[in-house]
């Protein structure tokens, strides 16, 4: 048999499937990096000695600091090595979607979640450690999220659904054409960075449980985390149902976030 053969059938082979244990930990250390980097980006922007806070001092402008700085992190990591093992959903709300689609075995939910969540508080901790008190300043509070005005926890609630499930909508449009898979990444992050700026004013932007899970606990769970939960869990379980319902099209599930 030529060379030509053997190259030919090699391309045509399938990709192995990653075993439980390498998706769990690509899975968390890609969380863990977005918690990290999100503690080290609030300790420099909200931290009142810090040289950025000092001379970005509005609300708007750190808000738009956080949404790109946080969409070109999540945009990153799906493009990375942990995205291409694990999809890099880092946010129970894509991975409850994608299994109420039918696009993930429900029994990989808990697999997915656990890293996740497990991630969160890793990535948070890291930052502690690696940073110092500065983190844990009143400002800071280990890059907690809260809104921007003072709402109630039921309009908070509110808010994180329908931000939640705009982004999931487009995660679903996402994973129904392999043909869109190159702009994936570069598209979750534009996503994220534009919904967390219209959602931060009413619910904080988080749109994603795993994002609020380390630096509730971290930070002493202050306030209330079920609008933080309930949320985008509730978004999740309708975008995920109305997928479903769509015809048959495309076989990857591209990840996202935040």
């Amino acid at each position: 048999m030529s060379s030509s053969s053997h190259a030919s059938r090699d391309r045509s082979a399938p990709v192995p499937r990653p075993g439980p244990v390498r998706v769990w930990l690509a899975e968390g250390a890609a969380t863990l990096v977005m918690l990290l980097a999100m503690t080290v980006l609030f300790r420099h922007l909200l931290h009142p000695e810090a040289w950025p806070a000092r001379h970005l001092t509005s609300d708007t402008g750190r808000l738009l600091a956080d949404a790109v700085a946080s969409g070109a992190v999540v945009g990153g990591l799906v493009a990375s090595p942990l995205g291409r093992i694990s999809g890099a959903h880092m946010n129970p709300a894509v991975t409850v979607m994608l299994g109420a689609a039918g696009r993930l075995p429900l029994a990989r939910l808990p697999l997915y979640v656990s890293a996740q969540l497990a991630g969160s508080l890793a990535g948070t901790a890291l930052g502690r450690v690696l940073l110092g008190d500065p983190v844990a300043h009143p400002q800071v509070r280990y890059a907690l999220l809260r809104p921007l005005l003072d709402e109630p926890p039921s309009l908070i609630g509110i808010g994180e659904a329908v931000g939640t499930a705009v982004l999931l909508a487009v995660v679903v449009r996402l994973a129904r054409d392999p043909r869109l898979e190159a702009v994936a990444p570069a598209t979750i992050g534009a996503t994220l960075t534009v919904l967390i700026i219209l959602t931060a004013p009413v619910a904080g932007g988080s749109l994603n449980p795993a994002r609020q899970f380390g630096p509730w606990l971290m930070a002493g769970r202050p306030g209330p985390a079920w609008p933080y939960l309930a949320g985008p869990l509730a978004a999740a379980v309708v975008v995920g149902a109305l997928a479903r319902l769509l015809p048959t099209r495309g076989t990857t599930a591209p990840a996202t976030p935040r």
